[in-house]
């Protein structure tokens, strides 16, 4: 795990939080559509949705 957190913050260092906050949104909606597209998996699909409007929320200034 503290090389996973390592790349991460290496990551928010070159980019900004906002920016990889931004990215993330962008993962959650890919994913719930992927799941809509080809699992037909409307309720996976929704958490995701879900993750992307919560990571919207937040606001980041640093």
């Amino acid at each position: 795990m503290k090389e996973a957190m390592d790349s991460l913050e290496i990551l928010v260092d070159k980019f900004t939080l906002a920016a990889i906050l931004e990215l993330l949104e962008r993962i959650c909606h890919k994913k719930a559509e992927n799941l809509r597209k080809n699992w037909k998996d409307e309720a996976s699909a929704k958490l995701w949705d879900k993750a992307a409007r919560q990571i919207e929320q937040l606001n980041v200034d640093i």
